[in-house]
């Protein structure tokens, strides 16, 4: 086969990065620590982090029960294979070489492998607002787009080769502020039972400051928009980890760390880095490339990367940047991507997060006992961005002015200038759910799955991120458990569905120490099971109601709806 010239998800969050620690020659692998360590290859290095406060420490389960880590070897010379992804056998893999699709709210993306989310954990909806989504400008894609503006549900696109990807890739974009998200789960369930499961993928991991940043999350549900308490303030899976590709090493631009999150029933423990100058880390280049690969069993996680790749070809310096003990109470579970965007324009950083990925797949056994059915975006549009005048009098889009302007001065300038662009457009993407008791006049929020064929399955599940207002008010609160999300199928009788106890440990601050993100869950990753009876084949609607939550202007809100059909 011929290389493949890989691709990225780029843009990251804390720092900046510089030199490898590692010895190309030397690849084995670093001891590692229970709260997790990490190396280059051959070497113990620093501690990775310590737990934060908040819950049980989910990274010291030890490995008892678990089949033993068996460390593969990491690649010395790693290029790019059409159709592999780097395995002989890969149970998924995606090149993108096939070329954009109709994806509907997977974008350009192939919805029978990818289910796309977008969403705002922290920003709780209002009476007409589900999770507003703006302009992003992107740059090289193709010839008959690039250097343009792109909106949800064409904010995910496949592109022809660059000056520095001469291949297809995946060009992604996040760019609702503060605290947006944009997620890519893979449809394909990833099974590691019994063995050390490796997922590789290759992606532009250079940091953006507090723009945004790409992670990895592996997790026992189809977890639809997996973020973490602080800073993203949002709910992680209910059981998983996160792989964050955020954090700067010792104060050099350029260069890589990650933290590492682990969730068990929503509670979150984080692996937060030391910040020591010997910590393990990788060098990044705008608009190049790093080779990833993970290594885990339910016990024990390794991230490994190479710096930044000079031709997209070959990948220097693959070595381990952590190892720890993790706490996994799953062997079959979903691969996602999730790009973050902290606060692109606030911080003058760009319209939106963006990343570019490729070659991205997984090995064990390729699973077919699962069906899956996204409900599309709302696509509402909503009018008036803002905007400055800069020095005309014409009104400009902030997202616009950053890059003519992008240094503090033009920042300063625009402050100074504000104005509101009415011809301005953006997209809700989620949907509004009304309140029992005071939106009674209002029609329940609809969900249509289309062409769905429930087979002979065991199980079918209705997958979504939401919102739950829930504050204390003149002193009176109830717990999470007390708030209810009501739904009926296909016109059938309505059900209430409370929160579990184990969503309730979503609302938790788990990080008071760092000045908190406040109680509540952001957006909380559920999982309802439906009743098999009362779906259909064909088109399948799902009406949605809340009660009990805290009302004034605030509502409930849903994005990112699947039906999941498998067998327990």
């Amino acid at each position: 086969m011929s290389p493949k010239r890989t691709s990225k998800v780029a843009m990251l969050v804390l720092g900046a990065l510089a030199l490898a620690c590692g010895s190309k020659e030397d690849p084995s692998p670093a001891s590692g620590g229970s709260g997790g360590s990490g190396g280059s290859a051959g070497s113990t290095g620093g501690s990775a982090g310590s737990s934060a406060t908040g819950g049980s420490n989910a990274g010291t389960g030890g490995n008892a029960g678990a089949p033993p880590f068996e460390h593969p070897d990491p690649p010395l010379d790693y290029v790019p294979q059409d159709g592999s992804c780097g395995f002989d056998e890969p149970a998924f893999c995606d090149t993108f070489e096939s070329g954009p699709k109709d994806g509907g709210r997977s974008g350009e993306l192939d919805p029978a492998h990818w289910s796309v989310v977008r969403g705002m954990p922290y920003n709780t909806a209002s009476l007409d607002d589900a999770f507003r989504i703006g302009p992003a400008l992107i740059g090289a894609c193709r010839a008959d787009l690039k250097d343009t503006t792109v909106l949800p549900d064409a904010d995910v696109l496949v592109c022809d080769p660059t000056d520095t990807i001469p291949s297809r890739h995946a060009l992604a974009t996040a760019a609702a502020q503060n605290y947006g998200l944009a997620t890519y789960r893979i449809r394909q369930p990833f099974d590691f039972e019994g063995r050390t499961g490796t997922i590789k993928l290759d992606m532009d991991l250079t940091n953006n400051g507090l723009g945004g940043w790409p992670a990895l999350v592996i997790a026992g549900d189809p977890s639809p928009t997996p973020s973490f308490d602080w800073q993203e303030r949002g709910s992680g899976p209910k059981n998983g980890v996160e792989i964050e590709f955020g954090t700067g090493w010792c104060n050099t631009p350029q260069t890589l760390e990650t933290i590492v999150y682990t969730f068990r029933d929503y509670v979150q423990t984080a692996f937060v880095p030391s910040f020591d100058c010997d910590i393990p880390h990788a060098t990044t280049a705008p608009g190049s490339l790093n080779h990833v690969e993970v290594y885990l069993t339910q016990k024990h996680l390794e991230v490994w990367t190479s710096d930044a790749s000079e031709d997209g070809v070959t990948f220097p310096n693959q070595h381990m940047l952590w190892s720890g003990d993790i706490d996994l109470p799953f062997t079959r579970g979903y691969v996602s991507l999730a790009l973050r965007n902290h606060a692109t324009i606030k911080y003058w950083l760009g319209s939106a997060a963006t990343v570019r990925f490729d070659n991205i797949g997984f090995d064990g056994p390729a699973i077919e006992d699962y069906r899956e059915y996204s409900a599309p975006d709302s696509l509402t549009p909503f009018t008036g961005l803002h905007g400055c005048t800069m020095d005309g009098t014409e009104c400009q889009w902030d997202g616009a002015v950053i890059p003519k302007f992008p240094n503090d001065d033009g920042r300063v300038k625009c402050a100074e200038t504000p104005c509101d662009l009415p011809s301005g457009e953006g997209r809700n993407v989620g949907y509004v759910i009304p309140n029992i008791g005071v939106d009674d006049d209002a029609s329940p929020a609809k969900l249509v799955f289309s062409d769905v064929d429930p087979g002979t399955f065991g199980r079918a599940r209705l997958i979504f991120g939401a919102t739950y207002p829930w504050f204390e008010w003149n002193g009176v609160s109830h717990p999470p458990q007390y708030l209810a999300l009501r739904y009926r199928v296909n016109g059938g009788a309505f059900h209430d569905r409370n929160l579990s106890d184990s969503e309730a440990n979503a609302f938790t601050d788990f990080s008071p120490d760092l000045g908190g993100a406040g109680f509540g869950a952001g957006l909380l990753n559920q999982a309802i099971d439906l009743d098999l009876a009362e779906l259909v084949a064909g088109d399948n609607t799902v009406e949605l109601l809340m009660a009990n939550t805290w009302v004034g202007t605030y509502r409930g809100a849903i994005t990112g709806a699947d039906l999941v059909f498998d067998n327990p």
